[in-house]
């Protein structure tokens, strides 16, 4: 019977109680403000800007450097740009670091890397362990991708 009792007791208390919490949320209508979608907005407007600044102010000594540092200055361009063209006031405004155009396409070119390198390996042109930190390299470019998007809700 104790048993019983127990089981009853945490089933309602868990159970009952974590199905019945959206209705009780829209029930008392509570909403969210926004406040925290546009504070990070600010922040990562902020921090995108402070470093766009500071790679200005890096002086370049050789061509390598010069080229990394214009293609970095075009992807904190890109960044900010869809920062200040992004409303956080509205609820489905998606949060993305870099524009959907850039997002396809870089989305697209790492398919084709990971189908280029599985080929390569198939073919015993690389070893297992190359394959596997080529597609580490590649995990993590996705990943990146897709870091800060409105699917990511982390919150």
């Amino acid at each position: 019977m104790i048993l019983f009792l127990t089981f009853v007791v945490i089933l309602a208390t868990l159970v009952v109680q974590g199905l019945s919490l959206p209705v009780v949320i829209r029930w008392l209508g509570v909403k969210d403000d926004g406040s925290a979608a546009r504070e990070e907005r600010e922040a990562r407007l902020k921090a995108n800007q402070a470093a766009l600044d500071r790679l200005r102010q890096i002086p370049e000594h050789n061509p390598a450097k010069a080229d990394a540092k214009r293609r970095l200055s075009i992807e904190y361009e890109d960044r900010i740009r869809q920062l200040e063209d992004t409303d956080p006031g509205t609820a489905n405004t998606p949060r993305h670091l870099f524009s959907s155009e850039y997002e396809h396409l870089s989305q697209e070119t790492l398919t084709e890397e990971r189908k280029t390198i599985l080929h390569l390996r198939n073919r015993g042109v690389i070893s297992d362990e190359v394959l596997r930190r080529i597609q580490r390299d590649i995990d993590l470019a996705e990943a990146r991708l897709r870091h800060g998007t409105a699917d990511d809700t982390d919150d």
